[in-house]
């Protein structure tokens, strides 16, 4: 095919490898890539642990399994040649009873069969050995699995793709994208400014001699007291939230009320979110699917509300538009509306997670490398780690829970669209209700960080809580299915010359390097069909 511009959508990790990937293979085209943030691997990708994740869990010969094991072979050379920071450090999933040390069994048979060099079981002893402050009945030592910086390294892929003549669009906002014969036209705005990120916030209800603990509290009164609706409720402006029409199985504004309505804002929106969440539990209230084989709807806004927020603030953004040879969106927190908006299925859908990390100011080596519970199917989002990290500080995390906000990270808002999204699709009531640990969380905003550091205590007893202080925050797009099962592998789908990136694996920062080789392979033709 004749190829001479080419769109990225999205800067994270995986959106500039692939763009890096593509002026490679290209390097007359213009390659351009294009984000409504001011920098790369301003979501997800550059807040996390740094954890190199050799998916020690992922089913024998899956295409997680392979990308893992394909995506740590090309990123140790990569690191080393650019100087980015990484560390083999080793990890150890310990587990705390006989259910726990039946599944470390299992995934000692899905490690070896993917080939994860060196993995071995621990009893107590040859466990403190490696990790004297570890605790527990048994535990998975994974010797080669390292900690490295994914913001420096999408930054190092950055620059790469700007040394070979692509071009970053920072600011820009990909509102809808169409498919044409041999072309496909993007249409953008100028995005609305970002709000400043917060390091995450603390509930801590017992520590509350920790200098860090107290300034939490005090900025949490400083904004109850605060009148300024704005600065907590938010519903930015789009044309791409998708028909949200299916009704929950359970009312969604007893979560609300629980977590705001003591708030003095909240009550001035209480009557708007009962109308929404009626709107989803009753609908025959709201707007209906369309039926038959017409277009999907493009806007998905609901033209007869009446907007809230800084929705009014905001002036018109003016849309352009640009036609390239060929399209790649690695939207993230944004692929199935934009998926939904070009016309490919709505499923799967998106909900984010918010992961919340910590930091321990304690110079005691409380941990040498990687200490982590031992993943359960019942709670996907239970997982817990304690890291030493690149710079040598501890991290504890993540404290996973459901997000109000796809791009909301301060701890006294939500986003009313995205809410609706949430609430209004019915494979995430099927997901709680299929994970009753997780749905549990999932009610509350999270659990609070006294009662999180005792969770990390019961396999890591010597954290101090008294030194632990909020530390990055960062939402994780999930995929979810219609029947409520999670997307947890590389989905993509293809129609002309647009390629929609809809999911990703669990490592997907890992398998980043070779998740763009896949994808490169596919859209050129020569797919390798070992990673289908």
């Amino acid at each position: 095919m004749s190829i001479s511009r080419v769109a990225v959508v999205g800067a994270g990790i995986v959106g500039v490898a692939l763009a890096r990937e593509i002026i490679s293979r290209l390097p007359e085209a213009d390659v351009t890539v294009f984000d409504k943030a001011e920098q790369v691997a301003a979501h997800q990708s550059g807040h996390s642990s740094g954890i190199v994740d050799p998916a020690l869990d992922a089913k024998p010969g899956s295409s997680e399994a392979k990308l893992a094991r394909r995506g740590v072979e090309l990123l140790v050379p990569f690191v080393s040649e650019r100087g980015i920071p990484y560390r083999e450090c080793g990890q150890l999933l310990v587990a705390q009873n006989t259910d726990e040390a039946d599944r470390l069994e299992e995934i000692l048979a899905h490690a070896e069969a993917n080939q994860v060099p060196g993995v071995r079981l621990l009893d107590r002893t040859e466990m403190r050995e490696i990790e004297p402050n570890a605790r527990g009945v048994l535990a998975l030592y994974s010797p080669h699995t390292a900690v490295t910086d994914y913001a420096a390294l999408t930054e190092a892929l950055a620059s790469d793709v700007s040394a070979a003549g692509g071009a970053f669009r920072f600011g820009s906002e990909v509102t809808g994208v169409d498919v044409m014969s041999n072309e496909v036209r993007v249409r953008m705005r100028v995005a609305a400014p970002e709000r400043s990120e917060p390091a995450a916030d603390s509930d801590d209800d017992s520590a509350s001699g920790s200098d860090a603990s107290s300034a939490v509290r005090d900025a949490d009164s400083a904004a109850e007291s605060d009148g300024d609706i704005d600065d907590q409720v938010h519903e930015a402006p789009r044309t791409y939230r998708g028909d949200n029409t299916g009704g929950p199985v359970i009312d969604f504004r007893d979560e609300l009320r629980s977590r705001f309505g003591s708030q003095d804002w909240f009550k001035q929106v209480e009557d708007t979110i009962d109308s929404l969440s009626d709107r989803f539990t009753n609908p025959a209230s709201g707007r209906s699917r369309q039926s038959g084989g017409g277009e999907p709807r493009h806007t998905g806004a609901d033209e007869n509300r009446e907007p809230a927020g800084d929705e009014r603030e905001q002036p018109a953004r003016v849309e352009d538009a640009e036609v390239f040879d060929l399209v790649i969106v690695c939207a993230g927190l944004q692929a199935d509306r934009l998926a939904a908006a070009a016309g490919f299925d709505e499923e799967p859908r998106i909900v984010p997670f918010t992961s919340d990390y910590y930091a321990v100011d304690d110079s005691a080596e409380v941990v040498r490398g990687i200490i982590s519970t031992v993943p359960d199917p019942a709670s996907p989002f239970s997982d817990k780690s304690v890291v030493r990290g690149i710079n040598d500080g501890l991290i504890l995390g993540p404290n996973t829970f459901v997000s109000l906000g796809r791009e909301r990270y301060d701890k006294h808002g939500f986003d009313l669209g995205d809410v609706g999204s949430t609430v209004g699709f019915k494979g995430f009531w099927k997901f709680a209700a299929q994970t009753a640990k997780t749905a549990a969380r999932g009610a509350k905003p999270g659990i609070s960080t006294s009662a999180f550091v005792e969770g990390i205590q019961k396999f890591v007893p010597a954290v101090d809580a008294s030194y632990v202080r909020p530390g990055t925050r960062g939402i994780r797009a999930q995929a979810i299915n219609a029947d409520g099962s999670l997307v947890d592998e590389l989905r993509v789908t293809t129609r002309g010359r647009l390629t929609m990136v809809r999911s990703l694996p669990k490592s997907g920062a890992t398998s980043a390097l070779a998740v763009a080789e896949h994808i490169a392979d596919q859209v050129f033709g020569a797919s390798d069909d070992s990673t289908n």
